[in-house]
């Protein structure tokens, strides 16, 4: 797998817990923490991406569905702004 330097600002106490990561022997480097998670996070999103997606589609199948979803959404529209 190639590699790419990169600079990231994080928060102060978000470093510090990577770091004692690092220190305790969980992580090989910061870096490695950081990808691990990212990694995470892509795979999380990834999935919550193909539920969305399947969803859909199976919505789209049932136009009496659709049409009840939109008339709800419509409504909450009309809430949020006051109605």
């Amino acid at each position: 797998m190639t590699t790419k330097p990169v600079t990231a600002t994080l928060e102060a106490d978000l470093l510090a817990y990577v770091q004692e990561q690092v220190n305790r022997g969980r992580a090989k480097s910061v870096s490695a923490y950081l990808n691990a998670a990212l990694e995470r996070q892509i795979t999380i999103d990834r999935r919550a991406d193909a539920a969305w997606k399947a969803a859909v589609e199976r919505a789209q199948q049932n136009p009496e569905e659709v049409e009840k979803a939109k008339r709800r959404a419509q409504r909450l529209i009309e809430i949020l702004n006051g109605g």
